[in-house]
């Protein structure tokens, strides 16, 4: 009744092509500058790269971009902008993205998440 619910575990990051021309900005971690294969999205709706945010949080407990507080918890993993990127980087590369763990399915709809 009163138990919290568990989070499923997030799939693994996608495994991109090394080089990958003019990404959309929003594709693009504000932390760490590259195109995110494992994004998250935080309370105030702005998307990073997991690990980037992760090593951010670590030192600094606030959102990089808002700078309001911001821990790991607060943040879930963006499917949508994931999807996206998936597919755009599939057209850059001809086809050769990996998805990981099934976790990404493309559906429509999404508008990003970047900031």
């Amino acid at each position: 009744e009163g138990r919290p619910r568990r989070r499923p575990a997030p799939p693994p990051p996608l495994s991109l092509p090394d080089k990958l021309d003019d990404p959309p900005a929003e594709f693009v971690c504000p932390i760490s500058h590259q195109v995110m294969s494992d994004p998250v999205v935080g309370p105030a709706g702005i998307s990073y790269e997991r690990e980037a945010l992760r090593q951010w949080l670590s030192v600094r407990k606030i959102d990089p971009t808002t700078q309001a507080s911001l821990d790991m918890g607060d943040v879930y993993a963006n499917f949508s902008l994931r999807g996206l990127i998936a597919r755009w980087a599939a057209g850059q590369s001809g086809g050769g993205v990996i998805f990981g763990g099934g976790g990404a399915s493309g559906g429509g709809g999404a508008s990003g998440g970047g900031g």
